[in-house]
């Protein structure tokens, strides 16, 4: 009888073990996410379309980044290409303790009316419809090490997988609002206001808050200490008038214009989706003790063996219990103040800071610059470092075709398009507006 080391099937074990659980759909979007920056970093928006009749819009960004992932090793994984040593080390050796990811996909339609000004005061509405995709992590380095490269390096050691949690949300959004431009010739005030009705789709949160890993020196065993919850939405639904969840959002603008300088303030997606009654959650909290498993002939493995493996099997050997219960997400919001002076005619500085709350997100800091060119042709240039990477070199591109049309499209994260093996985020956006 052959009886296989722990270290040698650690990841079909405990961290394959987790994936049939429930954590597929995580490390598919992982892929996903990394072969794709987002409208949350974008920071245009309805409030800002001030010219005077009608304007129809539509937009469409995504966006990745990550604190210690490549570009280049997402595409690999999200291809099902040969992922090697020397790409696993290239994301091996700028993982910390903690490390963070963020991935958006938005797109939609919007409207915007400025009618004719009451009492000196220039009121607008405006209405919009998109569908809206999040996710983030927060995940530990020893996790993402093993679920790539198994346990064998932890040899005689305690793998920290613990303090991971997961968000992914699927929304579509309708949106009504309202701003008010208050006009004093040398000083210009905009305040606006944005509710929205929410259809929640799909929402999966995963929160790790305790997982020890040790390996025995020999491998002979593993030990595993471990807490996890994992909540997930109505799968049962799949017709698109089907209520999984429903919500509702507000949106706030202040935009303040003096001489050469400009203030904005906004508060976005603030607000919740509550999951119905079929919403489900599994939970376990035990110490479970694995010494490998027992094969009488390794060419002829027989079904009562796989059939031990099955995911069923895996959540009552790891004792989960799974129950249906409804609960309430957050939303992703974010809060963002911008500054910008005016230099000359042509020439625009752009400052500023964002943080998205609720979201594994740090703060987000950028400069940046607007030149201004003959025919209505504008370029943007943009440096930023924080949010769910680390520096990231932005650029746009904008044209003004007469009165009729406007094309706004760019990337917040050039060095991703240029250099994947060393830059850790990717994305594109592109808005259209047609004046009339």
């Amino acid at each position: 009888m052959k009886k296989l080391k722990v270290a040698d099937i650690v990841t079909l074990s405990v961290v394959e073990g987790l994936h049939k659980i429930k954590l597929s759909v995580p490390l598919c979007l992982c892929g996903v996410i990394f072969s794709l920056n987002s409208s949350a970093q974008n920071f245009s928006s309805v409030f800002t379309e001030t010219k005077p009749g009608s304007a129809l819009g539509a937009g469409f960004d995504y966006g990745v980044n990550s604190s210690s992932v490549n570009v280049k090793f997402f595409n690999s994984f999200y291809r099902g290409n040969f992922i090697d040593n020397d790409l696993k080390e290239s994301v091996f050796k700028h993982t910390k303790d903690k490390n963070r990811l963020g991935f958006d996909l938005n797109y939609g339609l919007w409207y915007v009316r400025n009618p004719d000004s009451i009492s000196g005061k220039t009121m607008s509405w405006f209405v919009s419809l998109r569908n809206r995709q999040h996710a983030d992590a927060l995940f530990a380095g020893d996790l993402f090490k093993t679920y790539f490269a198994g346990n064998k390096q932890f040899a005689g050691q305690t793998a920290q997988l613990g303090e991971t949690r997961f968000n992914y949300l699927n929304y579509r959004q309708l949106q009504l609002g309202m701003s008010f431009l208050s006009d004093k010739g040398d000083s210009k005030v905009r305040f606006g206001a944005g509710l929205s009705f929410l259809k929640g789709e799909q929402n999966l949160n995963l929160f790790l808050s305790k997982g020890d890993l040790f390996t025995a020196t020999d491998g002979g065993y593993i030990d595993l200490d471990m807490a996890l919850e994992v909540r997930n939405s109505d799968n049962s639904n799949k017709k698109f008038f089907d209520m999984k969840g429903y919500g509702a959002a507000l949106d706030l603008f202040l935009g303040m214009e003096r001489q050469k300088s400009v203030i904005r303030f906004e508060l976005s997606d603030f607000g919740f989706i509550d999951w119905n009654q079929n919403a489900q959650s599994t939970h376990n909290d035990t110490t479970i003790h694995f010494e490998g498993l027992s094969i009488d002939n390794l060419f002829q493995i027989g079904d009562s063996l796989v059939n031990s493996l099955n995911a069923d099997s895996i959540k009552t050997d790891m004792g989960f219990i799974t129950e249906d219960l409804s609960y309430s997400t957050p939303l992703p919001s974010m809060i963002h103040l911008g500054y910008t002076h005016k230099t000359k005619d042509n020439l625009r500085i752009n400052a500023g800071f964002a943080y998205r709350m609720a979201a594994n997100y740090s703060p987000y800091i950028y400069i940046g610059t607007e030149h201004i060119f003959k025919g209505n042709f504008n370029i943007n240039t943009r440096f930023a470092w924080g949010g769910y990477g680390t520096y990231n070199i932005g650029l746009g591109l904008s044209k003004q075709f007469g009165n009729a049309f406007k094309v706004n499209l760019g990337t917040n994260n050039l060095e991703g398009l240029l250099i994947t093996k060393a830059a850790n985020g990717v994305g594109a956006y592109i808005n259209l507006i047609g004046y009339f």
